[in-house]
C-alpha cells in the first residue's frame, strides 16, 4: 500500500455505507506510529520522547512534531503519548484533527468521497465513502499480515497494534483467528500497550 500507517488507518475507520466508527477519533495515535517509522520519537513506558525535529516538507507530520515539541519544552521532556492523541482528537483539534487532516489526504487522492446530506431533510451533514476497492486492498494487507502470509514489515505491525488498541477490530470484518493475533501484536509493542490503556481510560 502506498498509505502511511494514519491514512491506512483512518481509511479503515470508515465504513463503505458512509459511517465513520469511533476508533477513528484515536488517528493521532497512528501519527505517532509514522513519527516512530521515521525515527523522529520513541515510545516506551506510555511516554513519547523526541528524537529529531528536522523539517520533512509534510505539514501534518511537521505540525504534528511541533505539538510534540510545545509539550516536552526546552528540556525535551518525555510527552505522555494520551496528552498527545487527545490534542489531535476531534473534539480538540476540530477540523484540524488527525482524523479531519488525514481523511481530507485520502479524498485529495480520490481514495475517498464526501457527500452532503440532510438529516431529517433540514439538518446538513456530511457522509465520507472510502474508495471500496482500496478499503479492500488496506483490509486485506492487514488480514495477510495477522495470518503471517507477509514478511516482517514494521508499517503493518504498528498498524496491526493500533488497530487492536483503538477497538478497531470490532468493526472490521475479522476472523476471531485474525482478531487474536492482532491483540498479541498490540499487547507486545509500546505503542499498542499505552494505546489501549489510553483508551480503556476513556471509555
Amino acid at each position: 500500500m502506498s498509505l502511511s500507517v494514519s491514512e491506512q488507518f483512518v481509511l479503515l475507520a470508515h465504513e463503505l455505507d458512509g459511517g465513520c466508527v469511533f476508533s477513528g477519533d484515536y488517528a493521532g495515535a497512528a501519527e505517532l506510529a509514522d513519527f516512530v517509522l521515521w525515527q523522529r520519537v520513541e515510545i516506551f513506558g506510555g511516554q513519547v520522547r523526541i528524537l529529531d525535529v528536522r523539517p520533512t516538507g509534510l505539514a501534518w507530520f511537521d505540525g504534528g512534531l511541533a505539538v510534540l515539541r510545545s509539550f516536552a519544552g526546552a528540556r525535551n521532556k518525555p510527552v505522555p503519548a494520551h496528552k498527545y492523541i487527545l490534542a489531535r482528537s476531534p473534539i480538540r483539534a476540530g477540523k484540524a484533527s488527525a482524523l479531519a487532516t488525514h481523511r481530507a489526504s485520502l479524498m485529495h487522492r480520490d481514495y475517498a468521497r464526501c457527500v452532503q446530506k440532510r438529516t431529517l431533510g433540514v439538518f446538513p451533514r456530511q457522509r465520507y465513502y472510502p474508495n471500496p476497492d482500496v478499503w479492500h486492498a488496506a483490509l486485506g494487507e492487514l488480514r495477510a499480515f495477522a495470518r503471517n502470509e507477509l514478511g516482517p514489515d514494521n508499517r503493518l505491525l504498528l498498524l496491526a497494534a493500533l488497530t487492536y488498541a483503538t477497538a478497531l477490530t470490532r468493526s472490521l470484518p475479522l476472523t476471531d483467528t485474525e482478531r487474536a493475533q492482532l491483540r498479541r501484536i498490540s499487547e507486545s509493542t509500546d505503542l499498542g500497550v499505552a494505546v489501549r490503556a489510553f483508551v480503556a481510560s476513556s471509555a
